[in-house]
């Protein structure tokens, strides 16, 4: 199913060097014993944010709600260079690489999903993340100075039509297929991040740091939600519709690919 992005986290290309073809057989990002209470006074930067779409509910076997709730494994991978399935209910997601001049950053996120029955609603939640970065981001060690937590929830919703076309159809492949309603959804995030605060960042005003951190991050939310439920809704439509795309997506029961570092 899977949230795009500076460059791209879900649709068009990013800036990044190629892994080596060696270093990509492994099921987690290594974990670190990060937590807030741990770090030396750090700064606090965060995001929050909401997107929704409307979408046609086909009904019937082809159900938003059916879409919405499909097996992990099945789930749409809008780009498969920065988003691979591990196993169980994790994805690895790597965010668009960041560049300013020569120093970039690009961190691994480690993402749990899991699906609510009621209110229905699919969570996703960041478990764990590393740093990656040019020299001088490695020199500054931030891969140990810093912790996140990630949330985002998807929710949606359809409204019957009452429209001329009564009863369920069927589409190609024989699937029941009700009257098209309106359906909507809807993804809410909230994103916080703890960093020490490091020279020579540490002669700013912490104010005047962590205002401007905050204004990137939100910015990157911003752009990043409304794209993410838009290609949902698009590959929703595709799926409803297209009996050859569901089957190959139902076929899908294996993990996609996986790093180790």
């Amino acid at each position: 199913m899977f949230n795009q992005q500076c460059r791209k986290i879900f649709g068009t290309k990013s800036t990044r060097l190629p892994h080596n073809q060696n270093s990509c057989r492994g099921t987690t990002v290594p974990r670190h014993s990060r937590r807030r209470e741990d770090l030396n006074d750090p700064a606090e930067i965060g995001a929050i944010g909401t997107a929704s779409v409307k979408v046609p509910d086909q009904g019937g076997s082809v159900a938003l709600a059916t879409y919405m709730t499909l097996p992990v494994e099945q789930y749409f991978v809008l780009d498969p260079d920065q988003i691979k399935f591990l196993e169980g209910s994790r994805f690895l997601l790597t965010v668009p690489r960041q560049q300013f001049f020569s120093i970039w950053i690009e961190p691994d996120v480690e993402i749990s999903v899991n699906i609510e029955a009621s209110p229905p609603k699919v969570i996703l939640q960041a478990e764990n993340c590393r740093i990656r970065g040019s020299e001088v981001i490695q020199n500054m060690q931030l891969d140990k100075r810093f912790c996140l937590t990630f949330k985002t929830e998807l929710h949606w919703c359809t409204n019957s039509n009452n429209g001329t076309s009564n009863g369920k159809n069927s589409d190609m492949d024989g699937d029941s297929v009700a009257s098209v309603g309106t359906g909507e959804i809807t993804a809410n995030l909230n994103m916080n991040v703890w960093c020490e605060v490091i020279p020579p960042f540490n002669l700013m005003p912490r104010e005047v740091l962590q205002a401007s951190c905050n204004a990137v991050l939100s910015g990157l939310v911003g752009s990043l939600l409304p794209f993410f439920v838009r290609k949902l809704s698009e590959d929703y439509k595709k799926w409803a519709v297209d009996p050859v795309y569901r089957r190959k997506r139902a076929e899908r029961n294996k993990p996609l690919a996986s790093l180790e570092f």
